[in-house]
C-alpha cells in the first residue's frame, strides 16, 4: 500500500503544471481517405495533443522567446516501437504475429517515415540523419548495441516476418524494438522514451544526450515512441461485447533541450545561480488513431498477400499522415522561436 502511494504521488506531481491543449476530435480520420498536406496541417491540432511544462527554474516562454537563440538544428536520439506484444511469448486471439526480424523492419518503415517527411515538412530546420548522429562519438560512449535481429540486408517485410498462428504457439519475447545500428539508451525494461519523455525535465541519459547535442552542434534532439497493435474480432468473455477487428495506433514524442543550452538560455536571462543540470522538454506530443482492418479470413486466405493488404498497408498508411500530423506540430511550434 505505501509503494501504491508513493506511486501516486510521484505520477501526479510529473502532471502538475502541465499545460495540454488540442486532440480534441481523436477519431475523425478515414483510412480509406487520401489526404493533402493541407487537409492534414488542418486536422493535425484536433488529432495531436501537446503537452507543455515549465522546469524547476525558468519559464519555457522566456527560455524559448524570439529574443534567445531559435531551435533550428535537429536530430532523432531515442526512436522505439512496441508493436503487438504477446503475453508470455504466445500467440491468442489475435491470429496475426511477427518475428523479431519483423519488429525491426516494420520499425525502420516508421522510422524512414520520420526522416523522410520531416525533410518536407520542416523547411528552414535542419534534421540530421541518424546515420551522421550513430558515427558521433559521444553517441558510442553510452547505452548498448541495438541487437540486430536482420542477418542479411534486406529492409521488406517477407512472410517468415508477418504471419497467421493459431492461438497458443510460440511468438517472439522481443517487446521494444529499435532500428539496426542505434543506441539503446533505456534503462533495464523500461524503454528510453518512457525515461526521457514527457513535459518535464529529465535526468534519465541527460549526459548522452548533451554530449551528442555538443558534438554535433544541435539545438534539440527527438524522442519518439510508436505503439502499434491489432485485435482481430472476438466477444469480450467479461461484458459479452463484440469487439471489432482494429488497428490502434499511438505516437508520441518530445523535443527535449539538452542542460547546456538550457543553462545557456537561462544566462541570457540574467539567471547564473542554481540552475538545475537537467534536460528540459520544450513540447511533448502524443495522437492516438483507430482504423478498421480485416484479420479475421478463411484459412485458405491466410497468407501474407492478405496480411499485406488487409492490415500492413492500411496501417502504414495511417502511420504516414499520423506522424506528419505530429510532425506539423513540432515543426509549427520550434518556427514559433524563429525571428
Amino acid at each position: 500500500m505505501f509503494r501504491f502511494m508513493i506511486g501516486l504521488i510521484l505520477l501526479s506531481s510529473c502532471s502538475l503544471g502541465t499545460v495540454k491543449s488540442g486532440g480534441d476530435k481523436p477519431y475523425v480520420y478515414d483510412v480509406f481517405s487520401e489526404y493533402s498536406l493541407d487537409d492534414l496541417k488542418e486536422l493535425s491540432p484536433h488529432i495531436v495533443t501537446t503537452f507543455s511544462r515549465n522546469p524547476q527554474k525558468g519559464k519555457l516562454d522566456d527560455l524559448f522567446s524570439k529574443k534567445q537563440l531559435p531551435i533550428k538544428r535537429v536530430g532523432i536520439l531515442v526512436f522505439e516501437s512496441e508493436i503487438q506484444p504477446t503475453r508470455s511469448g504466445l500467440s491468442d486471439e489475435n491470429k496475426i504475429f511477427l518475428s523479431e526480424q519483423g519488429k525491426q523492419l516494420l520499425t525502420e518503415k516508421l522510422f524512414s517515415v520520420w526522416e523522410q517527411s520531416f525533410s518536407i515538412l520542416g523547411e528552414g530546420i535542419e534534421l540530421i540523419k541518424v546515420s551522421k548522429i550513430k558515427k558521433s562519438k559521444a553517441f558510442k560512449l553510452d547505452g548498448l548495441d541495438v541487437e540486430d535481429y536482420i542477418k542479411t540486408q534486406r529492409y521488406s517485410l517477407a512472410p517468415d516476418d508477418i504471419f497467421y498462428l493459431p492461438k497458443g504457439k510460440k511468438t517472439t519475447m522481443a517487446t521494444i524494438l529499435n532500428p539496426r545500428g542505434m543506441r539503446d539508451l533505456s534503462m533495464a525494461l523500461v524503454p528510453a522514451s518512457e525515461m526521457m519523455a514527457g513535459p518535464k525535465f529529465s535526468e534519465h541519459a541527460k549526459h548522452t544526450l548533451n554530449e551528442v547535442a555538443k558534438e554535433l552542434k544541435l539545438d534539440a534532439m527527438f524522442v519518439v515512441m510508436n505503439r502499434i497493435h491489432w485485435t482481430a474480432s472476438h466477444v469480450d468473455k467479461h461484458s459479452g461485447a463484440i469487439i471489432p477487428e482494429e488497428v490502434v495506433i499511438t505516437l508520441e514524442a518530445s523535443t527535449l533541450i539538452p542542460l547546456s543550452i538550457y543553462r545557456e538560455r537561462m544566462k541570457n536571462l540574467g539567471e547564473i545561480r542554481d540552475i538545475p543540470n537537467t534536460t528540459i522538454a520544450y513540447r511533448t506530443y502524443e495522437s492516438t488513431l483507430k482504423i478498421p482492418v480485416l484479420i479475421s479470413v478463411q484459412e485458405e486466405l491466410q497468407t501474407f498477400d492478405t496480411i499485406e493488404k488487409e492490415l500492413l498497408g492500411p496501417t502504414l498508411k495511417t502511420y504516414n499522415d499520423l506522424s506528419q500530423m505530429l510532425q506539423m506540430r513540432i515543426v509549427e511550434d520550434i518556427k514559433r522561436t524563429h525571428n
